[in-house]
């Protein structure tokens, strides 16, 4: 098995690509700016250099609010979110190589009141979202062997303004917060990695699995109730913050674009063909809050790992101290034979030369 990356620089490919370190999974990642996605030949030399056996796309644009404000920003959106798959897909079938790509939940438009299922009709409000679903209506059309992977909003510590901001917001208002009125389930961007991983493993095992699934972690909640959550745990760390929990006041806006009511997802079908269950965010949450406030440090896990890859692979490709050690022996040994071979041999010469 080895695997193509594509948008490792996504806070799920960053994830990703640590997890598969990890397990010391062979794999090859482009960051989204990497690959010029609406170059067939780039894609082809890409591909074709690395031969994967699967490639994985986690490139994403996902600023929402950039998106329906800023035109250079949408087509950005469009290019790597819509034709970007396209692309991908198209090569994907061409070389017979199967494609996992992540796609999001807001393909639908929020106003169902339980979670959704794969089966329910999509109906996107915003660019993004309409982005998302025409490059999964693309996917579908160009690729037959494809896995696509609706997530709900991610948070991780390579990605955790959203963290920062109500913290700030939180001291600054003396305990005031302002949160859109929408209910969701965040989900720790290594939780997607760890289903993406078991899909990839599955595939690798020929597999008959294509199509659409769904992951996000347990229990939906509205975005206060998230909120107040993420302040409680940050008070552990924070004295400053903690002094203000008697006091918070989270209000609660309603929603608007780019934002939808709804987006949580049903995750059923992940757990019956895959076995992938849920998990709950909290050892997320406190995962991301220690990285903020310096309990853990951040890399120190991703760099522990690719030194262990980099030292498999140095194994792999150079023979091992003890090879050296008996190779060195050896060639002392022969030195040695060849010394005492060289000795013995002077009469008969001076024998030659009188001749």
């Amino acid at each position: 098995m080895k695997l193509l990356i594509y948008g490792s620089n996504s806070q799920t490919g960053l994830e990703l690509t640590c997890l598969l370190d990890t397990y010391g999974v062979d794999y090859v990642s482009l960051a989204t700016d990497e690959l010029d996605v609406l170059n067939a030949k780039d894609i082809i030399g890409a591909v074709g250099k690395v031969n994967p056996t699967q490639l994985i796309n986690v490139s994403t644009y996902a600023n929402l609010q950039n998106v329906e404000s800023d035109p250079e920003a949408a087509k950005t959106c469009e290019l790597i979110n819509t034709d970007g798959v396209a692309s991908l897909g198209r090569i994907c079938e061409q070389l017979g190589i199967p494609i996992i790509h992540h796609s999001s939940s807001y393909v639908f438009d929020g106003k169902q009141k339980g979670t959704y299922t794969e089966e329910d009709k999509v109906n996107p409000q915003g660019r993004y979202g309409k982005s998302k679903w025409y490059g999964e209506r693309a996917l579908k059309e160009e690729a037959k062997r494809h896995i696509i992977l609706r997530t709900d909003w991610l948070f991780s510590s390579h990605r955790h303004q959203y963290f920062e901001r109500v913290i700030a917001e939180c001291k600054v208002n003396k305990g005031k917060v302002r949160v859109v009125d929408n209910r969701f389930s965040p989900t720790h961007a290594y939780e997607v990695a760890r289903a993406i991983y078991a899909i990839v493993k599955q595939i690798d095992c020929n597999a008959d699995v294509w199509g659409t699934y769904h992951y996000n972690a347990m229990q939906p909640v509205n975005q206060g109730q998230f909120v107040q959550h993420l302040l409680e745990e940050a008070a552990k760390l924070d004295k400053a913050l903690d002094k203000l929990l008697p006091s918070l006041d989270i209000e609660l806006l309603p929603v608007e674009l780019p934002y939808i009511k709804n987006s949580a997802l049903n995750c059923e079908k992940l757990m019956a063909t895959f076995g992938i269950k849920q998990r709950a965010r909290a050892i997320g949450i406190k995962s991301v809050l220690d990285e903020l406030y310096g309990v853990k440090k951040p890399a120190a896990r991703k760099k522990k790992s690719k030194a262990t890859v980099k030292a498999k692979a140095s194994a792999r490709k150079a023979p091992g101290k003890a090879d050296k050690a008996k190779k060195k022996a050896a060639a002392k040994k022969q030195a040695a034979a060849a010394k005492k071979s060289r000795r013995s041999q002077p009469p008969a010469k001076k024998a030659a030369k009188q001749k």
